[in-house]
């Protein structure tokens, strides 16, 4: 190959082919600028048609398919598994390759792997030795007391950390005590009697009395308390499970599904506001929110059981989208408020007193709503009131629950001792604390 410079005539001839290409270049731009022109007019005009017509606007991005590939955008929260904090570390690394059998030294970190387990110490048993001295002075014989501080509840000789795992087995793990039995003795190595499970658990409730106590009151003098009850068996005799609850307490109690039963628990000087459903034995306490979920399951069960009555269903509609304009528009002044509530009781009076005393099958319901017109929407005048219920019933569901597996208690002094420990476990639980360390806590308590 020749490496000669060029000659002027070649020169020439490349210069003229250069200036060509860029003559051809320029025109084929001028050609693209004044189609984009045009397109870009288009555009408009379709974006200006569709506006009219009521369709929205023409998205300005391109199809997903000839769009530019953007970075992914950082994420403003990590959404990653929370590691735990370690207990062990444990370094791993190769002493020679795997290939050449090279020796390895040094290193970097690569990864790590988490595994959680969990110690399962044999139970430890202590023998407690009292020894037995005497005063040189005075001949007292002095024998040492034991205390909380040795790891020792009362009388009892289950120490305070397997009271508490047999208590929260029953009461989260909701376990009748037949299976905690079996399950001590499964993964402890700890054979016990029935007897003493049951007592254990009594044990605990004896001790959480005087918190109890303390709970209860607390609901008494809350400004909103939700109430609800259901069915409990004791001895295979019907009784009532009670719950009073405020968004840090909830108190159980077990008896009869009477207003006097009610009345003890929150006391002959209750002046707070009760969410409860239209159960007869709240009708005297004070002012009132009832419950709109029961109301709305009503209407649906009424829809179900009348499919094919077309007034019922305007009615049932027109009545709901009156809750739902209360639920989603309750004023932000206490004087706007106070008006929106009226205007409702107004449109839900209209809306059922023509079938108060007529034969249709909203006619009970109807009745219903017009005599507790005034307690319907408490929770448009009161922005922390709730319009349901929901909070107590979600605090029995557990407890229904337990009761399909246990069947329930066995004695008046069974029914109140668990009524303790759901209120004490319940309780806890709503505070956001550790009911397994309070429990601990409670028996170690200096004041037994």
């Amino acid at each position: 190959m020749s490496t000669d410079p060029p000659s002027r005539a070649e020169l020439y001839r490349i210069i003229e082919r250069l200036v060509a290409e860029n003559t051809a270049l320029r025109t084929e731009v001028a050609r693209l600028t004044a189609r984009g022109e045009e397109l870009a007019a288009e555009l408009a005009v379709l974006r200006a048609g569709g506006a009219a017509a009521g369709r929205g606007r023409v998205p300005d991005r391109a199809p997903r398919g000839e769009r530019p590939k953007q970075p992914r955008a950082k994420r403003t929260a990590q959404f990653a598994r929370p590691r735990g904090l370690a207990s062990v570390r444990v370094e791993h690394a190769l002493d020679a390759c795997p290939d050449c059998g090279g020796t390895l030294r040094g290193g970097s970190v690569k990864r790590h792997r988490e595994v959680i387990e969990v110690a399962l110490p044999p139970a430890v048993v202590t023998d407690h030795v009292l020894l037995e001295r005497l005063c040189p002075h005075c001949n007292r014989r002095c024998v040492p007391t034991l205390t909380a501080a040795d790891g020792v509840v009362g009388q009892h000789r289950f120490g305070p950390t397997l009271l508490t795992l047999i208590t929260t087995l029953h009461e989260l793990g909701r376990m009748p005590v037949r299976l905690i039995h079996e399950q001590l003795a499964t993964i402890f190595g700890v054979r016990v009697s029935l007897g003493a499970i049951a007592a254990a658990l009594r044990a605990v409730a004896s001790r959480g009395a005087t918190q109890v106590a303390a709970i209860r009151d607390t609901v008494r003098i809350s400004p909103v308390v939700h109430a609800d009850e259901t069915v409990w068996w004791q001895d295979g005799q019907g009784r009532t499970l009670w719950v009073t609850s405020t968004p840090t307490a909830r108190y159980f109690e077990i008896g009869r599904r009477t207003a006097a039963q009610i009345d003890g628990i929150l006391g002959a000087d209750f002046a707070g506001l009760l969410v409860s459903d239209f159960y007869a034995a709240y009708h005297h306490l004070g002012t009132h929110q009832r419950c709109w979920a029961h109301i709305l399951r009503e209407l649906r069960e009424l829809v179900a059981a009348h499919p094919a009555d077309p007034t019922l269903a305007r009615w049932t509609q027109r009545l709901s989208r009156i809750y739902h304009a209360a639920r989603d528009a309750p004023g932000t002044t206490a004087p706007t408020r106070r008006a929106i509530r009226s205007r409702l009781e107004r449109r839900v009076r209209d809306l059922c007193q023509p079938h108060v005393a007529a034969a249709v099958p909203q006619r009970k319901l109807s009745a219903r709503l017009i005599k507790h017109l005034h307690e319907l929407f408490s929770f448009v005048t009161e922005p922390g009131v709730p319009s349901t219920n929901n909070q107590a019933e979600r605090d029995l569901r557990p407890l229904v629950i337990a009761r399909k597996i246990w069947g329930g208690t066995r004695s008046e002094q069974g029914s109140i001792d668990a009524a303790r420990r759901f209120t004490l476990f319940r309780t806890w639980r709503a505070q956001g604390l550790n009911p397994f360390a309070e429990c601990r806590k409670l028996l170690l308590s200096p004041q037994f």
